[in-house]
């Protein structure tokens, strides 16, 4: 298991939407087993281990929960992007972020104190964009 300050390390050194360079780093066998289907057929001990397909390869998206072999009860794919960001923000929500840094109004009208809040708050609300410093 990875350190929190490791992960605040990681957390301050992304680019928004760039977090398979951190679910790459991830140990996917520590993570609970909880079987996913990819789209790509395959069945995933857990949605870390998709997480990591879909960074290697951006068209495997979550078919649904369980084993590729039941039926699908998803309507649609879940987008791997999104599980990935969900591994993320799992390590991300137990970190203090720091003071300071250049700050960052999102879509919602809000000022961030940094990439690192900005980020915490996309965890919790997926359409959140960054909006530089336009909040007016």
């Amino acid at each position: 298991m990875f350190s929190l300050g490791f992960v605040f390390i990681l957390a301050i050194g992304l680019v928004h939407g760039d977090v398979c360079s951190y679910v790459l780093t991830r140990n996917c066998g520590q993570v609970a087993t909880q079987t996913i289907c990819g789209t790509n057929g395959q069945t995933y001990n857990n949605n870390c281990f998709l997480a990591r397909a879909y960074c290697s390869d951006n068209t495997i998206h979550k078919a649904h929960e369980g084993p590729c072999a039941t039926p699908t009860t998803t309507p649609s794919p879940v987008h791997g992007s999104q599980v990935a960001l969900d591994i993320f923000c799992l390590d991300l929500i137990y970190i203090k972020c720091p003071a300071g840094g250049s700050q960052i109004c999102g879509s919602d009208g809000t000022f961030y104190d940094n990439i690192c809040e900005f980020d915490k708050a996309r965890c919790f609300h997926r359409d959140l964009q960054d909006n530089g410093t336009n909040c007016s």
